[in-house]
């Protein structure tokens, strides 16, 4: 697949304050769809109307979006009743933002850490059930995918729980290959087995196996063949994000997933 055809197919990501202070410019220029970051500062800076005028910007160029909801100190099955109110609510916001950008997803993670709730798992996963269910109740009218990501989760379990516990068609599971290489005991292969039925979304970059670095696609030790041609074997065509934190990195990361797509022609879900 040539560059400028998937370009059209994939995502990049991009914070929404860099978007709007740095990134857009350049954004129109490549026609590059952004993968638009939130957090709280962003939303507590940022009022709708500069959304508004982004997102008419965006469509009137032709581009679609993904929104990364808020995920810092944020806990879906928090113990603490007040910490899952705080993140409910912020994923709710960018729900809204994500209705007023036509998105094609919002990504969100678990806020589970092992570290912090050993011996608390079920109550926990709970806890998650219970603010994902309102969650998706919330974004069901506006009929917005909601993909759990994962980031710190040993092994499969968290998810497994969770979307055993809701099967509604608008959750589904956005594998984020760097931080399995890097957080997870578990193997990739487990992790598609146990989860690939759900799976909606893959978050795409690379890393050396000890840090969660972000580099572009073919400059770390992640297997990508085994990831591309497990997807091309079970017919699957997830969105596709690339997440490389650096500008210079954002190229190369396009080259090395176009190598991918020409070994192993799936066509990326941007519907």
């Amino acid at each position: 697949m040539d560059i400028e055809r998937l370009k059209q197919r994939v995502f990049v990501c991009c914070p929404f304050d860099l978007l709007v202070n740095k990134y857009l410019p350049s954004l129109l220029k490549e026609h590059i769809n952004p993968e638009i970051g939130l957090n709280g500062e962003i939303l507590d800076q940022f009022q709708r109307p500069k959304f508004k005028k982004i997102a008419k910007i965006l469509k009137k160029e032709g581009l679609i979006c993904t929104i990364h909801a808020p995920y810092s100190d944020l806990s879906l099955g928090a113990i603490d009743r007040k910490v899952r109110s705080i993140s409910v609510e912020r994923i709710k916001k960018a729900l809204d933002l994500a209705s007023l950008f036509e998105a094609r997803s919002v990504v969100c993670h678990t806020g589970f850490d092992h570290r912090h709730y050993f011996n608390l798992e079920d109550r926990w996963i709970n806890n998650a059930i219970e603010s994902m269910t309102i969650l998706l109740e919330y974004a069901s009218p506006l009929n917005i995918p909601l993909m759990l990501e994962n980031v710190y989760e040993l092994d499969t379990e968290i998810h497994k729980e969770i979307f055993r516990g809701i099967k509604s068609p608008l959750l589904g599971f956005c594998l984020d290959f760097g931080h399995q290489n890097v957080f997870s005991k578990t193997s990739l292969d487990r992790w598609l087995k146990d989860l690939g039925d759900r799976l909606g979304q893959l978050h795409l970059h690379d890393n050396m196996g000890v840090h969660d670095d972000h580099l572009a696609i073919g400059e770390g030790v992640l297997d990508f063949d085994s990831l591309f041609s497990w997807l091309y074997a079970h017919g699957k065509t997830p969105i596709l994000t690339l997440e490389p934190h650096r500008e210079e990195a954002v190229i190369p990361s396009l080259e090395g997933l176009a190598g991918l797509l020409n070994s192993y022609p799936i066509i990326p879900d941007c519907a």
